[in-house]
């Protein structure tokens, strides 16, 4: 009886094992290296004719989980930028977006920053009859979802104190630029992009040169 038990024991933790390592894990730096590649070669829509944008790029795992921020003029970070360009007020941007990417995107549909900020609005996509507004067929279904999630900073003061990785900052951004991260051989949500330094659209760009540029998909 005991020897079925050890090889019952046995091959349950070989099963999870093969369950562990068959589960999709996000990559942060290649996600980086594809963000840097695509910001260096879009052109901003605000630093003026003929210069590329400077962004802000965060990587977020499958709980929120803040795996990477960094400067993509310079792979500064925000305790070391290295000189850095990009707008400081975009580190906060980019970690949000991305946390917004994740938190209402799953395996079944996924959801980006400007998407949920469209359905925010008074004047987004849906019917303006009074008896719909704020209803799955009318104008602003989500209307005030960027209130629903804070964003969490560490406690602290000094340079960087409050983007530490490692950490669940949250933080809910209604305007592009936040792409969620799919597995594209199983289909499954790993994590997501944030990006923030420039236009809407260009950090709509960027994102989205980030996931496909790193192998990995932005939808199911």
């Amino acid at each position: 009886m005991r020897t079925i038990f050890l090889l019952s024991g046995m091959v349950g933790s070989l099963i999870l094992s093969a369950s562990t390592d068959s589960l999709a894990q996000i990559s942060p730096g290649n996600l980086f290296t594809a963000c840097q590649s695509t910001a260096a070669t879009t052109p901003s829509a605000l630093r003026g004719a003929g210069k590329n944008t400077k962004m802000w790029c965060a990587v977020v795992d499958r709980e929120g989980q803040l795996l990477l921020i960094k400067a993509t003029d310079t792979g500064g970070t925000p305790s070391a930028p290295a000189s850095s360009d990009a707008w400081r007020g975009s580190i906060e941007i980019a970690i949000a977006k991305a946390y917004t990417a994740l938190g209402f995107s799953s395996n079944d549909q996924a959801l980006d920053s400007r998407t949920l900020g469209l359905l925010a609005r008074m004047d987004g996509p849906g019917s303006v009859a009074p008896k719909k507004i704020g209803t799955d067929g009318g104008v602003a279904p989500l209307f005030g979802i960027g209130d629903s999630n804070s964003y969490r900073p560490l406690t602290g003061s000094g340079l960087g104190s409050d983007d530490g990785t490692s950490i669940y900052h949250h933080g809910i951004i209604t305007f592009a630029g936040g792409q969620p991260v799919y597995d594209c051989s199983s289909h499954a949500l790993i994590g997501a992009v944030g990006v923030s330094g420039d236009g809407v659209d260009q950090d709509d760009t960027v994102a989205k040169g980030a996931v496909t540029g790193s192998g990995v998909c932005l939808t199911p």
